[in-house]
């Protein structure tokens, strides 16, 4: 079995860590073996304009079970996580995790394409900024603490103002978690991710199926899945607390709910 989770975002105040916890401790230690999967789908940390030692040892317990685990790990990096490959990086024989941006696993006859998302998002929404600018800022935004870290916290806050109708700039407050996305924001990255283009953006195979994170949003459909997030202030019209299990080729979308997993939705893949 393959089991996906993407956009817990720890470290921000209002992810549900307290579920997460819970569902990692009580359910994937106790579900997945040595031939099962766990996809850490991007952002299952949130370092921007913090410090990244204080997020992940706030996040001990959580920590301390996935590295136990038996099954493979495998780490695909998110926007607000790209710090994690520094630390790959640092040493030449990582043991932690499968540390990595994209990563494909076979279930069945199936091949799965797991991403976070960003890169979508990138090309359909910032078409002036190229992906190696994108994920540069995103690094320097995990570093809080040094200079041009602040400096790019600051434009990126300018960038994403100027972005919505002058009525609706109420203030310069930045956002210190997560950042709201508007409607139409994510429908061009769904929109992209169901379509054909997709493989000429993420370098797909054609006949793989898509698994990616990063708008908060999940579903579940033939061909493409979303995560969904962690985050208790999630709008109100999305499912959250969500993830996705893969088993001979079936994607099952789940919520996790008081101590127990509830399915939402199923979909044998073509």
């Amino acid at each position: 079995m393959i089991l996906a989770v993407s956009d817990v975002h720890l470290g921000y105040e209002m992810c549900d860590k307290r579920a997460f916890t819970e569902f990692v401790h009580n359910y994937v230690s106790e579900t997945l073996g040595p031939d099962d999967h766990l996809v850490l789908l991007g952002d299952i940390f949130d370092f921007w304009r913090k410090r990244n030692a204080d997020c992940l040892m706030r996040s001990e317990v959580i920590l301390k079970d996935m590295l136990s685990l038996d099954a493979t790990v495998h780490y695909v990096v998110g926007n607000h996580d790209y710090a994690m490959l520094q630390f790959k990086r640092m040493f030449r024989e990582y043991g932690a995790f499968e540390m990595e941006k994209y990563v494909r696993l076979q279930s069945g006859s199936t091949s799965f394409f797991f991403v976070h998302g960003y890169q979508l998002d990138v090309v359909v929404n910032y078409e002036s900024m190229t992906l190696r600018d994108y994920e540069r800022i995103s690094e320097e935004l995990c570093r809080s603490g040094n200079a041009l870290g602040r400096v790019l916290s600051g434009l990126w806050g300018i960038t994403k103002k100027l972005q919505k109708p002058p009525e609706k700039r109420k203030s310069w407050v930045r956002h210190q978690g997560s950042i709201p996305k508007t409607v139409a924001h994510i429908k061009n990255v769904e929109d992209l991710a169901c379509s054909a283009g997709r493989s000429v953006v993420l370098g797909m195979r054609s006949d793989e199926v898509l698994v990616f994170g990063h708008t908060h949003r999940p579903f579940v459909n033939e061909r493409t899945a979303n995560t969904g997030s962690w985050l208790r202030d999630a709008p109100p019209e999305y499912e959250r607390n969500t993830y996705i299990t893969v088993d001979a080729g079936a994607m099952t979308l789940h919520t996790w709910q008081q101590g127990r997993g509830k399915e939402l939705a199923q979909c044998e893949s073509a």
